[in-house]
């Protein structure tokens, strides 16, 4: 079975990015395959900024985020496989998930899938050949915005309350 954290990492991206907001996310920096400036490293977790603006050659698939990015002024090549990815939150608003351990089983199926060899190089840097792409992500509002769509239903819906009684078969927990 494959692993949902891409595609909710993924849509949570789109979702932060499309609002205007900064996307962070908590990389455990001890897992097989991170790349990151160890200076930064705290406890064993790194944030990154992972917006538009923060970062470039960003390329995110099932796999991997890889991008280039700014620490004390040195441009880093950054490369965080999935299973990595312990969360991802809104800067601005705090809203995110944070997901669980996942079995290895689930991201080495998606290996398969993609029929991927081990690593390639992009700046120097080991990353998966799907994450090597030099293409930047639009969102949907940009690509709306290309596309001459007007769409009247830009602001976000109105928020429902809260269930009183959490759902006892999620992974995810909101982190506020």
């Amino acid at each position: 079975m494959l692993s949902k954290r891409p595609y909710l990492i993924r849509a949570l991206y789109d979702w932060t990015v499309d609002q205007g907001h900064v996307p962070i996310i908590v990389v455990d920096a001890t897992v097989s395959g991170v790349l990151v400036p160890q200076a930064h490293v705290d406890e064993g977790q790194i944030h990154l900024n992972i917006s538009p603006s923060a970062v470039r050659n960003f390329a995110m698939d099932r796999k991997s985020i890889a991008f280039e990015a700014r620490f004390a002024g040195k441009p880093e090549a950054i490369y965080v496989p999935m299973r990595a990815i312990i969360g991802i939150y809104d800067r601005d608003f705090g809203s995110g998930a944070q997901f669980p351990p996942e079995p290895d089983e689930e991201f080495e199926d998606d290996n398969e899938i993609a029929g991927t060899s081990p690593m390639l190089s992009l700046a120097g840097a080991k990353v998966s050949p799907k994450a090597a792409p030099k293409r930047g992500l639009k969102s949907s509002a940009e690509a709306a915005a290309e596309s001459g769509a007007d769409h009247p239903n830009d602001e976000p819906p109105p928020q429902s309350p809260a269930p009183k009684t959490p759902s006892k078969g999620s992974g995810l927990r909101i982190v506020k």
